[in-house]
This record gives structure tokens, sequence and C-alpha cells, in this order.
């Protein structure tokens, strides 16, 4: 199998609230297809919108179209004549998420990556070398990054027949046996870009050899005690990649 998922897991930003977790994420191994949206803290009710987002972009490509439909779907869950005057102001106000899609083309030896937002992807292939996108420094986490909006009129940097914003990236496996993709939500790639510019060497071999839940909590939870990572709801999706049929 050329595109086969390693792991996936979540942890949220209180242990005690799994609930609340914001991040959401999708995949279709025998499509070769990952999704993954965080959806902004300061947003109403940005899970919703993040499970929207990654439901549509899971069988779709990136289009107006689907966004629309997205929007549309996202204004079914609430009425904001029922709300308390302070969540209907921030539901018209808007909610937002990233969005990161990654798609394996088999016959091409290549996986696509379209970002919009600071969720981060790293690609590492068998000689070792690390790229990511589409930040790849730490100090690009400190930017106001655009965002996909429930409300129309705010998403016309987004248009996705434009370049804007988006980032898109294609990586070849082709002829190599040992190539890694992770997808990984802010908190973890802000904390994987620095821990690299400190010198910290081993910070992905750490990140992309979990294999499980626990050691995926473990990582996070001691890596916040000491300050490194930022608190917010973290998730990785690890994939390998290799030319074999």
């Amino acid at each position: 199998m050329t595109f086969r998922i390693l792991f996936d897991g979540t942890v949220a930003k209180h242990l005690d609230a799994p609930d609340d977790n914001e991040d959401a994420y999708r995949i279709a191994q025998d499509r070769g297809r990952v999704v993954l949206s965080d959806g902004a803290s300061e947003s109403f009710d940005a899970s919703s919108w993040a499970n929207l987002v990654v439901d549509q972009f899971l069988g779709s490509d990136p289009s107006d179209e689907q966004l629309g439909l997205c929007i549309q779907a996202y204004r079914l869950l609430h009425d904001p004549q029922t709300l308390s005057w302070s969540k209907a102001a921030a539901y018209e106000r808007g909610s937002f998420a990233t969005l990161v899609i990654a798609q394996n083309d088999h016959d091409r030896k290549t996986v696509i990556v379209t970002t919009l937002g600071d969720s981060l992807v790293a690609w590492c292939n068998e000689n070792g070398e690390i790229e990511t996108v589409p930040y790849v420094c730490a100090d690009q986490f400190t930017e106001k990054p655009t965002l996909l909006a429930t409300r129309s009129a705010l998403n016309a940097e987004v248009a996705i027949g434009d370049q804007g914003p988006w980032s898109q990236r294609e990586w070849s496996y082709d002829q190599q046996e040992a190539c890694l993709l992770l997808c990984m939500t802010d908190a973890l790639g802000a904390w994987l870009l620095h821990r690299q510019e400190q010198g910290y060497s081993d910070a992905f071999e750490r990140l992309s050899g979990i294999r499980d839940q626990q050691a995926f909590l473990e990582l996070v939870e001691e890596e916040r005690a000491s300050g490194a990572m930022r608190r917010d709801d973290t998730t990785l999706i690890i994939v390998t990649l290799n030319s074999s049929t």
C-alpha cells in the first residue's frame, strides 16, 4: 500500500473537557485522502464549523461552491433568534477554521497538499530531509492567518479560484521507500518549528515516531507543562508513503 496511516489522534485543550475539542479531521485511506481543520477558539461554535468543513472536503476538491454548501449547512444549525444576545452577536460575527487537504496521486507517486490558515504539514523524504507548509519558521505562527468563515462576505480573500492565501505543494515519493507526511494543528506545528530552530534535532523524530494515543498524550502534556507548547486543542496525523504497489 502506497498510502498508510501510522497514527491519528487528538488531545483536547483541557483533558477534563474532551468534547470541547475544536479540531476535526477525516481520513479516507482507500482514496489516499486526509482532511484536517482547526476551529478558531474565539469563534461561535467553532467545533461544528470545523466538522462541517472536513465532512464537505473529504469527498470534494476546494471550490467556492463547496464552501457555499458548508456555509448553508452551518446556518441550518442555529437560529439567532433563539440565542442569547451575546451568543447571537458572536454568531453574526462568524466562525472561522483552517483547512488542510492531503491527497495521494498513486499514478504519479505524488502527494498534493493544499492548506489555508496555520495548520502545518511536514514532509520527510527517505533521506531525512524535512520540508513544511505553509510555514517554515516558528515566528510565522504569530501572524494572523486567513481562515474559512461562515459568512460569505468574510471569504473575499479566499476565493478558491485564486492563489491568494492558499498554499499548495506537491511532494514526490517515486523510487522512495520511507517518506512521511505529518498533518498537525498550530500549537503542535509551532512547537515543532521552534524546537528545530532551537537545535533540538530529535523533535521531528519524537513526533513522527508516535504510534498510539497514550504516547501522543504524554508528549503533548510534557511539552505543555514545560511551557514549550501552547495549551490548545492538538491534533496529529502521520502518513507513510512509498513507491511500492
